[in-house]
């Protein structure tokens, strides 16, 4: 009778604590993809644009250091700000990146990046349907770029968008947009064009270890009580 008691407690016990365990897991997977991504701290990079087929621009940095989450690559690239221009190709352009997962306080804070985060990884149509929907909830004016009601699919992705974009943040792999914040010394002769590049989410869930310690005593407690148990048995 006690032995049974015994098990009972213990598997109980287990039971709790490995929920508990699980329920840490993604309390902190939540926190850990939240502006975890590793960036080159205000250090001036360059960006070089081209018109892109699948994405609005491919856009290649150079100038990063080693060790962060970026390189020296092309990304698929989009523009965010559709008050402006950018020259392309041969021609350079200082920029400070951030995270839209943590951007900088200020204008880029203030913004809808949840929902380009959202639409960079639900994403219908072709370029432009993209690009007019990122548009259409950032543009750095007071107004929305409002696409014609003929772009259809523009309007779906909007739409879904307002629906379920709201509080978005990629997970593990998922894309995340980096923001490319154009600097200058000088006042360039014309506003240069805020952009974006996609880059998969690095940041890798890490489990508390003090809830799986817990874990793994509840089951290696439930795992003694069941050989003491057939020990007794096998003794009687």
């Amino acid at each position: 009778m006690k032995t049974n008691i015994r098990i009972g407690i213990a598997l109980f016990l287990g039971c709790f604590i490995v929920a508990i365990t699980f329920a840490s897991m993604s309390v902190y997977h939540v926190s850990a993809s939240d502006g975890g991504l590793n960036l080159p701290p205000s250090t001036i990079v360059k960006i070089e644009v081209r018109n892109g087929t699948e994405t609005f621009f491919n856009t290649s940095l150079f100038d990063v250091p080693s060790g962060y989450d970026v390189s020296n690559s092309t990304y698929p690239g989009w523009c965010v700000d559709a008050t402006a221009q950018m020259a392309l190709s041969p021609a350079t352009h200082d920029v400070i990146l951030y995270s839209s997962l943590d951007p900088p306080n200020g204008t880029l804070k203030d913004q809808r990046w949840d929902m380009v985060n959202y639409i960079l990884n639900h994403k219908k149509g072709e370029a432009t349907n993209i690009q007019n929907a990122i548009w259409y909830f950032i543009n750095f004016t007071d107004s929305s770029a409002v696409p014609p009601e003929t772009e259809t699919v523009t309007w779906e992705i909007i739409n879904d968008t307002a629906a379920n974009g709201t509080g978005y943040i990629p997970t593990f792999g998922q894309i995340v947009a980096v923001i490319c914040n154009p600097v200058s010394l000088l006042p360039p002769p014309e506003p240069v064009q805020i952009n974006i590049i996609e880059i998969a989410n690095p940041v890798i869930p890490e489990f508390p270890l003090p809830a799986i310690s817990l874990g793994l005593v509840s089951i290696v407690l439930f795992a003694v009580t069941v050989y003491m148990r057939k020990k007794r048995l096998v003794h009687n």
